[in-house]
């Protein structure tokens, strides 16, 4: 039992630091250097600030110095991301399948906020999260089904962005491609389709309240990421479970 609140705490220190590559990565800022600070006043961060998920609580969401609110996104990364993880290490336990796992949860939701943030996925993250997908992708599914994976979901993507004309932008091909790079192409197709209905309902709830037009562009990367880490933990259940629908549908 222990071991299990040893990897929690692990997440959630882990968590804190994918904040940080979610804000710097963007700006092209390192990742180790300086030391943590404040987005609004710039001064360096101490323990009491850093503390993942208590810091938040016992500073009531606002800088200790500025008093600025601190973004709700760093709450988020850090209550989302370890609960994530700790699915993966409950499913598939001290394996290379959960270090696989581990990574691309990693490489999705920073990719996500990033994307939510700046409108943009970094090649830094997108090429380097390829790379990590063959190489896992080699151990786990195979090198075979990971090419192709990687080959035929980065295909897919760029002839939509060529046929929609700039309705997909290049980070998403990107994206794409390190995502089947980890699922294969056969889980690759399941994500086009998890996410394909998900980003349309996303795109009827705001034509409804009002805050998006018939040609309003919509960030694509949050709906890949959520479809990416389902079918990489659910892809057999899914396939079952597509499979029974379209029995009873016939």
């Amino acid at each position: 039992m222990y071991y299990y609140v040893l990897m929690a705490i692990f997440f959630l220190l882990l968590a804190s630091f994918l904040n940080v590559v979610i804000y710097r990565l963007p700006r092209g800022e390192s990742l180790l250097y300086p030391s943590s600070r404040c987005p609004a006043c710039g001064h360096r961060l101490y323990l009491l600030d850093l503390l993942p998920l208590l810091s938040f609580i016992l500073l009531r969401g606002k800088c200790r110095y500025c008093r600025e609110s601190i973004p709700a996104q760093y709450l988020l990364v850090e209550i989302i991301t370890p609960i994530l993880w700790m699915l993966v290490f409950l499913k598939w336990g001290f394996s290379m399948q959960t270090f696989s796992g581990v990574v691309l949860t990693a490489i999705l939701v920073a990719a996500a906020f990033t994307d939510i943030n700046k409108g943009i996925i970094p090649d830094t993250l997108s090429l380097t999260g390829l790379l990590l997908g063959l190489g896992l992708g080699f151990v786990t599914i195979g090198i075979k089904q990971s090419l192709l994976g990687a080959v035929g979901f980065g295909l897919i993507f760029l002839f939509i962005a060529l046929i929609s004309r700039g309705g997909m932008g290049g980070g998403d091909i990107k994206l794409a491609a390190l995502i089947g790079a980890f699922t294969g192409f056969s889980g690759a197709l399941m994500v086009i389709l998890i996410s394909s209905w998900l980003g349309g309902l996303w795109a009827v709830v705001l034509l409804i309240q009002g805050q998006a037009g018939l040609k309003t562009a919509i960030k694509f990367a949050p709906f890949l990421a959520i479809a990416a880490w389902l079918v990489w933990m659910y892809q057999i259940e899914l396939i079952s479970f597509y499979r029974d629908m379209l029995w009873r549908l016939c």
